[in-house]
């Protein structure tokens, strides 16, 4: 009998097989992965639009209070400069709290986070798959891989709808809430603090993906192993900022 080779699916049907059939349509990514990782690069930086539309005045209201702070904090070092350099010094702060620079800045942020972060999280992967004995073309899987960053989508959106219901930002993410001091500028620095404003039903939701992406290119086994480590390794990246801010701020 003539074997017959797979179909490819339409983006709709990807994006549905995503929530009800994740490993079949990894195995579909990854046997058609040309341009694929460009629709979760759009609806990924489309959440984000959203959610800075929302949240954008709040956030410059926010930077603006921890401006302040940290303002208050070299009060030291500012009182052997001129009053004129001073006022400089205010003025060049302020310029960067505005609703716009703010939303601007963190959409900056967010869209080189989102490559640099499919880019470690698919090496992540595709070192453990060869070290496994597994071939496997890394373009492929970083094309399959982006479409586990789906969950933070929704993540986004739900968050968007909370700041346009309640008109507040949601300070604590995850878990977070249950070690916050009310120090916004001191949790930041804080390694546990951030490990656990990652975790929620979101990010559960992308590690489940990522388990299935892997069953998907190695059928044999090994991808519950190889899918803690994955998830330790990106907690662990997600602590670096604060432990190098933690280490200025004392050192």
């Amino acid at each position: 009998m003539e074997e017959t080779s797979p179909v490819q699916r339409s983006l709709l049907s990807l994006l549905i097989g995503i929530i009800d059939r994740p490993r079949s349509t990894f195995a579909q990514l990854l046997a058609f992965p040309r341009w694929k990782w460009v629709m979760p690069a759009i609806l990924v930086l489309l959440a984000t639009v959203i959610l800075l539309v929302v949240s954008a005045q709040l956030l410059a209201e926010q930077a603006a209070q921890q401006q302040a702070v940290a303002f208050s904090r070299i009060q030291g070092q500012l009182e052997s400069m001129t009053e004129a350099q001073r006022e400089q010094v205010r003025q060049q702060m302020s310029m960067f709290s505005t609703p716009l620079a703010v939303a601007a800045a963190e959409f900056a942020r967010r869209a080189v986070g989102m490559f640099v972060g499919w880019a470690i999280g698919t090496l992540i992967i595709y070192f453990g798959l060869v070290i496994g004995g597994l071939e496997i073309g890394f373009g492929a899987l970083f094309s399959a891989y982006t479409w586990t960053s789906l969950p933070f989508v929704v993540r986004d959106l739900v968050d968007a709808a909370y700041v346009a219901i309640s008109g507040t930002l949601r300070v604590n993410p995850g878990l977070s809430y249950f070690l916050s001091t009310g120090d916004t500028l001191s949790d930041a620095r804080n390694p546990l603090w951030v490990a656990s404003g990652q975790i929620d039903l979101f990010f559960l939701w992308h590690v489940i993906l990522v388990y299935a992406l892997i069953r998907a290119a190695r059928p044999k086994g090994g991808a519950v192993g190889l899918t803690l480590v994955y998830t330790l390794v990106y907690l662990a990246l997600r602590l670096l900022p604060a432990l190098l801010a933690a280490r200025l701020s004392f050192g």
